[in-house]
């Protein structure tokens, strides 16, 4: 449970703070730090998106139609869009997932969703799920990595979030859901896909913006590429910012610091990590060749 008196601190006596995290083409993660239990009555709010809310501390009660939800850190709830909400006194934090009206236009057709109890139901607004340690562990990264990641990263970190709610909610897999569609006829996409990349990988491409390139929708382009190159769009871009960098640190004097950047890592120390994972040495050790080099696939 929170410390009220540090929480306090924390949001500088406000009843709360909301912050953008990232924005991407198809989502906005915010964070939310409230402290409700001073007030005597509710607070009234409109939601007007696909949401999903990650309760990281405390609690998080909220009363919807005729329904009140009680939740607590451990748990996510999935809201859809268009409808009025309270917020009762509680004392926590959240990370808010909003997503674009294309973006659940999308999942509903892709995914089948249309039919499910959930989605189908005009009287059902709202789901409470409890997190899995996997749900938890995406959410971590995700939070950890936030100011470094780039779009493409947070993309697939955040579609791979949603994968495993959707699952949860329809109980079926949504990889079979997926893959049952797919086809030889979408092996041009993939060849697409890897020239936009290979032509744009110093930019900071989101998964929006190489899904549209190729005319699919994101969860399409995601299962497509995996498929016919056993690689997430991101795995691939990363080996090829690695090689890159390889490249130029083999056969030119520039500094690896000029040279993480001219590979498309927004940091230095970024591509050091990257770089030390895949090929077990530093960009330093590598230059000189003073130790073996071992790549990792």
């Amino acid at each position: 449970m929170i410390n009220k008196d540090s929480f306090k601190k924390i949001t500088k006596l406000e009843s709360m703070i909301s912050s953008n995290l990232f924005v991407s083409d198809f989502y906005q993660i915010k964070h939310w730090a409230y402290d409700l239990t001073a007030e005597n009555k509710v607070s009234k709010r409109y939601n007007d998106c696909l949401c999903v809310v990650f309760v990281k501390k405390g609690n998080f009660l909220f009363d919807l139609s005729k329904n009140s939800y009680d939740m607590h850190s451990g748990y996510i709830i999935i809201d859809k869009p268009n409808y009025e909400y309270q917020l009762r006194p509680s004392l926590g934090e959240c990370t808010i997932f909003n997503f674009t009206d294309s973006f659940y236009r999308q999942l509903l057709d892709d995914l089948h969703l249309k039919n499910t109890l959930f989605f189908s139901n005009p009287n059902i607004l709202s789901l409470m799920l409890q997190s899995q340690p996997e749900t938890e562990y995406l959410h971590f990264q995700m939070m950890k990595g936030i100011h470094r990641m780039g779009k493409l990263e947070m993309d697939t970190m955040v579609l791979e979030f949603m994968n495993m709610i959707v699952s949860t909610i329809s109980n079926t897999s949504v990889d079979d859901e997926l893959n049952a569609s797919l086809n030889m006829n979408r092996l041009g996409t993939v060849e697409m896909a890897k020239a936009y990349l290979n032509e744009n990988f110093i930019k900071d491409i989101s998964l929006q913006e190489i899904s549209s390139h190729c005319c699919v929708s994101p969860f399409q382009f995601s299962r497509i590429f995996k498929k016919f190159t056993s690689y997430t769009p991101n795995q691939y871009l990363q080996n090829i910012r690695l090689k890159h960098g390889e490249m130029l640190l083999k056969n030119t004097n520039k500094p690896v610091s000029e040279i993480s950047f001219a590979a498309g890592f927004n940091s230095v120390e970024y591509f050091a990590t990257a770089f030390r994972q895949k090929y077990k040495v530093n960009p330093s050790q590598y230059r000189t060749g003073s130790h073996t080099i071992r790549i990792k696939n």
